[in-house]
């Protein structure tokens, strides 16, 4: 495990990344990324001890990058209005005879 200056540095570094490409990203994924990355896997293993402890940390430490990822993620489906349904004709009431007798 590295110092708490070193984890929040790669914390950054990964967040940012994951923001840019819009999504949690696993180790994988993260590994085969085009552009060169600020913090290798490796260094991030060493610091974390595993990618889902990484995933973890990121979580709690920076709650609101994480839910701007998960935003990302999955963007709320926009629902357009439903057209109103068209009143049907109404018929006037009839009279009932009553019979008072």
């Amino acid at each position: 495990m590295g110092s708490a200056r070193k984890r929040n540095t790669a914390l950054e570094a990964v967040s940012m990344i994951m923001l840019e490409k819009g999504k949690i990203l696993d180790k994988h994924e993260y590994e085969h990324v085009e552009e060169r990355t600020p913090v290798r896997s490796g260094t991030i293993l060493n610091l974390f001890g595993s990618w889902s402890r990484m995933l973890g940390v990121l979580e709690n430490s920076f709650p609101e990058v994480w839910a701007e990822i998960k935003l990302k993620e999955n963007p709320p489906k926009l629902v357009p209005p439903k057209a109103p349904k068209p009143v049907a004709a109404v018929k006037p009431a009839t009279k009932l005879a009553v019979n008072r007798g």
